[in-house]
């Protein structure tokens, strides 16, 4: 891992801010799409306008959000995803959550401690049921 993403590692995006990043990539124009395709090291180029900017939350968001990716392939968060043929849907708690759970290393890559990300996502999430 690069040690410019030490640094990043900490920093926190607000959960508000993280699902704007979430959805200013979801509808990015064709040009930011292919762009973020190109990136060299195969993560998410942070797309154009808010985030575009090298700010330490514009890299925290991308950090988390490739992080978040990751995770995916745990079964512990994939039950808390919907998936169709070529398409992942999430809940919003679980990307309000990706902003400010603990992140770590694992073999040079920054992941989430899957436990403190889901307790995170039960903290965003509506109660079930009536009380």
């Amino acid at each position: 891992m690069p040690n410019d993403n030490r640094a990043d590692l900490s920093v926190r995006v607000d959960p508000i801010e993280m699902l704007q990043y979430v959805q200013t990539l979801m509808t990015a124009s064709g040009d930011d799409a292919d762009r973020a395709d190109r990136a060299d090291d195969g993560a998410t180029a942070p797309p154009a306008g808010r985030f575009g900017s090298d700010s330490p939350v514009a890299r925290a968001a991308q950090l988390r959000w490739n992080a978040l990716n990751r995770a995916f392939g745990d079964e512990r968060v994939d039950r808390w995803t919907s998936r169709r043929k070529d398409q992942i849907q999430l809940p919003v708690a679980l990307i309000a959550a990706a902003g400010v759970a603990r992140l770590t290393t694992a073999d040079d890559e920054v992941v989430f401690d899957i436990p403190a990300l889901l307790d995170a996502t039960l903290q965003f999430s509506e109660p079930a049921g009536n009380a």
